[in-house]
């Protein structure tokens, strides 16, 4: 997805978010700000390039000038701690799903999860209203045709599941249990390295923990396989490792995909022929902002899967 004019506005005012979080001194936060700014102006307009592009340099900017490893490691383990006293309301939705709904309680599960989000212009998350909302967000309209994403899921056998944030990984390692339960091999990749809220490898490895106790007839942990799919937001093809490479572009994979993160970047690439993804690409997002809603044809606000 390319840029609108309403992501340069949200870029800007996400780095000042960010800069109130990592920084103290006010002359801090408006040296980051200049120089998110001068790379925004300078790179605007170029080829491939998605906010998602421009949110990773403003991440690189913030962690070196502010010396933070992880400058969202509180909201993060907060995110973590709030998805992890919802699981029983995940399984009580999940147990109730007849037979036939079990794939679409999963997508619903996947989707509503999205929700957790913070510092999106224009979009209001809290904690609290979220546990509050939360078993009204799995009932919630979903824009998805049902039938064609069913039967995608159904008919592939591998999987690969590309992570978002840190909390909603809680929830995607639930419905990766269900799937790996109905005969699947699934590959996830969260990030390797911290960047913005998004899970990393260690976020994962506490989901699985919290959702792989009381498992029948094998170790959740032992057949699940983790790609990470780099330290930028969404995907880039630049800077990803050969492994995960090879496994996105592998037509064997159905590729489930989390998040406007994920979404703003694969977009871009998404029609290139040597990838393959046409028919095997699934996107699976609340629809946070205007310019993610009018490039897919949804309204905002709305959850949405998508089959490519």
């Amino acid at each position: 997805m390319k840029p609108k004019s309403d992501c340069i506005a949200c870029l800007v005012e996400r780095t000042k978010y960010e800069c109130d979080m990592a920084f103290n001194d006010d002359g801090e936060k408006i040296f980051a700000l200049k120089e998110f700014i001068a790379f925004l102006v300078e790179h605007l307009g170029e080829e491939g390039k998605s906010p998602a592009f421009f949110g990773t340099e403003r991440e690189r900017i913030i962690k070196r000038r502010s010396g933070a490893k992880d400058p969202h490691g509180e909201v993060k383990k907060r995110s973590n701690e709030v998805a992890k006293g919802l699981l029983p309301e995940v399984y009580k939705f999940y147990d109730a799903a007849k037979n036939g709904n079990k794939i679409e309680a999963l997508i619903r599960i996947a989707a509503a999860a999205n929700s957790m989000e913070y510092g999106v212009k224009g979009y209001s998350y809290d904690d609290d209203v979220f546990k509050g909302d939360f078993v009204h967000t799995l009932n919630e309209k979903l824009n998805w045709d049902m039938d064609s994403i069913i039967s995608a899921i159904k008919e592939r056998d591998e999987i690969l599941y590309l992570t978002d944030n840190a909390g909603e990984i809680f929830f995607d390692a639930f419905v990766i249990r269900e799937l790996i339960e109905m005969g699947k091999e699934v590959v996830v990749s969260p990030k390797n390295a911290p960047v913005i809220n998004d899970a990393t490898t260690e976020d994962l490895k506490e989901a699985i923990a919290s959702v792989g106790t009381g498992i029948q007839n094998f170790r959740f942990e032992n057949r699940i396989k983790v790609i990470p799919s780099g330290s930028c937001i969404g995907v880039s093809l630049e800077g990803a490792e050969e492994e995960f490479l090879d496994v996105f572009s592998d037509d064997r994979y159905l590729v489930i995909t989390k998040g406007m993160g994920n979404y703003e970047a694969i977009s871009e690439f998404e029609a290139k022929p040597e990838l393959g993804l046409r028919d095997r690409l699934i996107y699976i997002l609340r629809a946070k902002c205007e310019p993610i809603a009018s490039s897919i044809g949804v309204k905002r606000g709305e959850l949405v899967a998508k089959l490519v």
